[in-house]
């Protein structure tokens, strides 16, 4: 597979039925109301027509543009509002990251899903690194991708690109590598329960020394599990320990 693997950048279609609006409206529905009770943002993307047909409101994760602004413009809005350094990321999910797809299944690939970070343009403040998660969730009759879910969130990394394929059904995952074009396979860390617990503990805001009441362990022991934790996945801070886990689907 792996020298198989050695496009994203896309109004409703004619001829949809008033059946098939009516159920597109009421799932566009239950979307909103999810996103709408999170820090997050989803919007659906028709790869055939290259539109955005849906798009939850949350303009701190879009430039500071309203849900109505951005599916005017379409995927123009990236061209627009990411940050010139970050262009080629996009250019690589657009073009590897659907080639990756075509070497799999039409059950794989629904059960894939790519995650990438890039920095978005904000008028009058800092630029903001944001994650997409992009989910195929509808093939043509050839098997072909035709319509993608993401995800969109704050990223909880310190850089640009973090470009990966994860699936809930593998015990692997596969990371692009910017400079050398190539994709390589990577065992997902099986994470200890006392390792689960304390990721769980600070994701709730709780310090170490409350984490350490809570299990019925001293600070010392949850600074040992932790260290050990950064050891094994290779990261330096809880910051990064956190998106690793989220990022890979370990909890």
């Amino acid at each position: 597979m792996s020298d198989k693997i050695n496009v994203l950048y896309p109004g409703k279609a004619s001829g949809v039925s008033g059946f098939e609006e009516k159920s597109a409206n009421k799932y566009f529905n239950v979307l909103k109301a999810v996103s709408g009770n999170s820090l997050g943002c989803v919007y659906i993307a028709d790869l055939k027509t290259r539109k955005l047909e849906f798009i939850s409101e949350n303009p701190l994760l879009f430039s500071g543009l309203r849900s109505a602004e951005i599916e005017k413009m379409g995927y123009n809005f990236f061209r627009k509002h990411t940050k010139k350094e970050d262009l080629e990321i996009l250019k690589k999910v657009s073009t590897y990251g659907l080639k990756f797809f075509e070497c799999l299944s039409p059950e794989e690939k629904t059960a894939h899903t790519i995650t990438y970070d890039f920095h978005l343009k904000y008028t009058n403040s800092v630029d903001v690194l944001v994650n997409h998660r992009i989910t195929p969730v509808e093939l043509d009759d050839d098997g072909e991708i035709s319509k993608i879910a993401c995800v969109v969130s704050y990223s909880l990394n310190r850089t640009a690109g973090n470009i990966r394929i994860i699936s809930n059904t593998s015990e692997s995952y596969w990371k692009y590598n910017l400079f050398t074009g190539k994709w390589t396979e990577e065992c997902k860390v099986a994470l200890k329960i006392r390792e689960i617990e304390i990721i769980r503990f600070y994701l709730q805001g709780l310090k170490i020394e409350e984490i350490a009441e809570q299990l019925f362990v001293s600070p010392s022991t949850i600074k040992f599990h932790r260290s050990k934790l950064f050891e094994r996945i290779g990261v330096k801070n809880i910051i990064e320990a956190i998106s690793y886990v989220i990022t890979n689907n370990l909890i």
